[in-house]
C-alpha cells in the first residue's frame, strides 16, 4: 500500500504546520481576551467592594436593583415567611409583601412563595381553585384570599356600599361611604348618588333632594350645608336652674314640763 505525503512531507489529510499556527495563534488569542475578561471581573469587584466600604455606593436605588448587593448586603437578617391559614388576610398580606420588598423577590416567585407557606383552610381553598385555573400573579391571590377569609367589605363590596347609613355628622358618613365606594367597580355615578343621600338621615335627606343635585360631591356638600344650619335652628335646652323647697318630714316632738307652749292633753270625764 502507498503512503501519499503531501508537499510538506506530511501524510495525506493531516494539517499543515502553517494550519497548526493558526490553530495556535486564534487559542492564543482567546486565552488573552478571558484574561482580559477576568481583570476587568477583578477590578469590578474591588471597586463594589470598595463602594461598600465607604459608604458612597451610589443610591438607595442603585443598590436595590443590583443583585450582588442584595445577596451580600443581608446575610445576618434572615426573614421568615409568614403562614396563612384562614381568616382576615390583611396582616399577612402585609408582612408578605414586606417580605418581598426586603428580598426583592421577582413577581413570577411570589405566588409560589406563598402558596408554600398555606395551612388549614387557607391551603384547602389555593388547591382548590388551582385546579379549575392556575393563580400566576400576586394581587390575584390577594383578591382571592380577601373574597373568602375578609371582612364583608371585601367579600361582597357592592352590598356593603348599600348598606351605608349615617349615623354621626355628615362629615363621618363622608368618609365611610368614600371607603366604602372605593371597593367596588363599574358602578355609574347616578348610582352612588343615589345610596349617598338614601343612607342620610331623615332630617337631612329631604331637604338635600329636593335641590336635585347632580354629582355625589354636590350632595355632600349640601348635606353639610343642612346640617350647618340645623345645629343653629335647633332650641338650646338650658338647664333647669328652680329650686323646689323639698318639704321637712314631720317630727312629733316629746311633751316637757319645761315648754310652756306644749299643754298636755286634757281628758274629758263625764259623771253620772
Amino acid at each position: 500500500m502507498v503512503n501519499t505525503r503531501s508537499e510538506g512531507g506530511l501524510p495525506a489529510g493531516e494539517p499543515t504546520i502553517g494550519q497548526v499556527a493558526g490553530q495556535l495563534a486564534a487559542i492564543m488569542k482567546k486565552l488573552d481576551t478571558m484574561e482580559t475578561w477576568k481583570e476587568d471581573l477583578n477590578n469590578l469587584k474591588k471597586q463594589v467592594t470598595n463602594k461598600d466600604k465607604s459608604g458612597t455606593s451610589g443610591s438607595k436605588n442603585d443598590e436595590a436593583d443590583s443583585g450582588y448587593f442584595q445577596n451580600n448586603r443581608r446575610p445576618f437578617h434572615k426573614i421568615d415567611f409568614p403562614t396563612f391559614s384562614g381568616g382576615d388576610p390583611r396582616g399577612w398580606v402585609l408582612k408578605a409583601e414586606k417580605y418581598f420588598r426586603f428580598y426583592n423577590t421577582s413577581e413570577d416567585e411570589k405566588v409560589d412563595i406563598a402558596a408554600m407557606h398555606l395551612e388549614d383552610d387557607a391551603l384547602d381553598l389555593f388547591s382548590w381553585l388551582s385546579s379549575e385555573q392556575v393563580i400566576t400573579e400576586w394581587d390575584e391571590l390577594i383578591l382571592v384570599f380577601q373574597k373568602h377569609f375578609g371582612p364583608p367589605e371585601f367579600q361582597n363590596p357592592d352590598e356593603y356600599l348599600i348598606s351605608v347609613r349615617q349615623t354621626g355628622s355628615v362629615q363621618e358618613y363622608r368618609q365611610e361611604f368614600a371607603r366604602r365606594s372605593a371597593r367596588v367597580s363599574n358602578w355609574p355615578d347616578h348610582c352612588l348618588l343615589g345610596v349617598f343621600i338614601h343612607g342620610l338621615k331623615e332630617e337631612l335627606k329631604s331637604d338635600v333632594r329636593i335641590h336635585k343635585p347632580r354629582t355625589v360631591y354636590k350632595a355632600m356638600s349640601l348635606a353639610l350645608e343642612f346640617e350647618s344650619k340645623l345645629s343653629h335652628t335647633r332650641p338650646q335646652k338650658f338647664p333647669n336652674t328652680t329650686s323646689k323647697t323639698e318639704a321637712k318630714p314631720f317630727t312629733s316632738q316629746p311633751y316637757s314640763s319645761s315648754n310652756p307652749t306644749k299643754t298636755e292633753p286634757q281628758t274629758k270625764s263625764t259623771n253620772y
